[in-house]
């Protein structure tokens, strides 16, 4: 008896034999996202700076602003000096980063749908996945932070003093461009390196390997002479025991073994840099500009990304005809990735980490692999593997939960 097929497949179904259309309303608009991608990303440094800098004459330039931010003792980054302020930020942050995690697990299965499934017309090429996914966030939220700004109207400042000129130093718009720039190399690299290594390994130690980035934040918060106490350490071994478990013991066995695997475990410590620098960068900023760092984040990552593209031996016209060949079912992937869990995760991760410390959002992270078993199952009927797998998510989770009970006590003990 055949089995049911899946609403993936469904999707993509056509009669046998059938050509790809390669023209009419997908061309077009293959050729309108292609040439809008484009447009944003030569538009990146106007992005950055026309939407932190002055409106109309008289206004002063927005400046990183240290004095409204103070360094707390034996950390580099600083949070609002009221406690129930600071206490209500961080629960908004950890519920922020639960949702991105549940996201961010669905975005596993779409991924894997769009660049390995058979039963799509063809797998799409890794690198221009990233160009049309962070293409799309970077063009959506551009277009956010613009009909925002015109719905708020222009804001009156006090003018600086010259003395507080002089202290801030550049000013924010050159601030959050580069600062963008550097976001987004970590980010790429980290993606490259995880899509290139899984091609040398196999996905469950990729995904062992890949959750070493629990452990590796951590370590990086000691250069900043953070104090790490022992329940966010248990909580980290725990979260490791965890993965080891629910991606099975022939990950245990395979891992470190291959070129692939020093890839992902190289992608990994990427992700971790990446996430490290966003806590310490964001802190520098005042929250209306975490959209405008993750626009032009998103938007650079998107021109390495067609970079990489073009270095593969693809010509412009060859890219636009692949573009205007997916099916509708693969343009709604691109865009759901793009929108929701490119665009709206990323900007919320970056506002998470204004509260919430790098070490601890890793923790929460680290149930990504269970919302990404949970929506295999449900789109592609993808079942875990057996006892340890259910063993290993009740870690992850525990792990999470006493990762974000740790955070509280810390806050408790500081002065």
């Amino acid at each position: 008896m055949n089995s049911m097929p899946s609403p993936h497949q469904l999707w993509h179904q056509r009669a046998p034999g059938a050509p790809r259309r390669r023209g009419g309303a997908r061309g077009i608009l293959g050729h309108l996202l292609l040439w809008s991608i484009a447009v944003a990303l030569l538009a990146a440094g106007a992005v950055g700076s026309n939407f932190v800098a002055a409106e109309g004459a008289g206004r002063p330039a927005l400046r990183l602003l240290p004095s409204r931010y103070p360094p707390k003792r034996g950390a580099v980054s600083a949070r609002p000096a009221s406690s129930s302020a600071q206490s209500e930020g961080q629960s908004n942050g950890i519920a922020l980063l639960n949702l991105v995690t549940m996201l961010f697990g669905s975005n596993q299965v779409l991924i894997k749908t769009l660049e390995t499934d058979d039963a799509t017309a063809g797998a799409m090429d890794s690198c221009l996945c990233m160009t049309l996914r962070f293409g799309i966030a970077a063009l959506a939220l551009g277009a956010a932070i613009f009909v925002g700004r015109l719905m708020s109207g222009p804001q009156k400042e006090a003018a600086p003093t010259e003395a507080e000129a002089k202290d801030a130093g550049e000013t924010m718009s050159n601030c959050v461009l580069i600062c963008g720039a550097e976001l987004s190399v970590w980010l790429f690299l980290g993606f490259m390196l995880q899509a290139v290594g899984l091609q040398y390994t196999t996905a469950s130690s990729g995904a062992l390997l890949g959750s070493l980035t629990i452990v590796i934040v951590p370590l990086l918060s000691l250069l900043d002479g953070r104090r790490i106490n022992k329940l966010t350490w248990g909580s980290v071994g725990l979260a490791a025991a965890g993965t080891a478990l629910f991606v099975g013991p022939n990950a245990l066995a395979g891992a470190f073994c291959s070129l692939g695997d020093v890839m992902e475990l190289g992608s990994a410590a990427l992700f971790a840099v990446q996430m490290w620098r966003c806590e310490k960068l964001i802190r520098q900023f005042p929250e209306s500009q975490v959209a405008a760092l993750t626009c032009l984040q998103l938007a650079f990552v998107s021109g390495l990304s067609f970079v990489c593209v073009l270095a593969q031996g693809s010509s412009p016209e060859s890219v636009v005809e692949t573009v205007s060949a997916f099916p509708p079912g693969e343009w709604l992937q691109v865009v759901v990735m793009g929108l929701v869990t490119t665009a709206f995760c990323l900007w919320a991760e970056a506002r998470a980490l204004r509260d919430v410390d790098a070490p601890i959002a890793a923790l929460i992270y680290a149930c990504e692999p269970i919302w990404g078993a949970v929506f295999a199952y449900l789109w592609r009927g993808e079942m875990p593997d057996g006892p340890c797998a259910v063993c290993g998510a009740g870690l992850l989770l525990v792990a999470s939960m006493a990762g974000v009970y740790a955070s509280s006590q810390r806050d408790e003990e500081e002065p």
